[in-house]
């Protein structure tokens, strides 16, 4: 994480992971207009690999995608940063729990039922930035 000395805020490195390419880049836009970098990929075997070679303080990963879903890409990513703030969201309204899970976290990941406000995404990233500077 860097800190923005104009914003006196952290600002984050955070990976997309969804094979919805409008979702994705909605995504990319709104985190970006809050001076985060962001990479956008479209598969878990695309998430992995970017992670292997450049580190990122959050991941958003959408829980079904081709070649390997959000679920096992996770668990990679893992293995290499078990800190890493992580974030499944779903249009599948089967795949995601009750509300509780979007503020609780489960399993080290937090879950969102897609279509979501990106205010609680921000919400989100924000606490876990209060934590780290802690």
């Amino acid at each position: 994480m860097a800190f923005s000395l104009q914003s006196k805020k952290i600002v984050m490195h955070i990976l997309i992971a969804d094979d919805d390419r409008n979702f994705g880049f909605v995504m990319k836009t709104e985190l970006e207009r809050e001076a985060h970098t962001v990479d956008l990929v479209h598969d878990g075997v695309e998430a992995v690999m970017h992670f292997l070679n450049s580190p990122y303080d959050a991941v958003f990963l959408d829980l079904s995608m081709p070649r390997l879903d959000g679920r096992d890409a996770l668990k990679i990513i893992k293995k290499i940063n078990p800190d890493i703030l992580a974030v499944f969201f779903s249009g599948n309204g089967g795949m995601v729990g009750s509300q509780e899970q979007e503020t609780s976290g489960v399993n080290g990941a937090f879950f969102f039922q897609k279509p979501f406000e990106i205010n609680k995404i921000m919400h989100l990233i924000h606490g876990f930035e209060v934590r780290e500077r802690q």
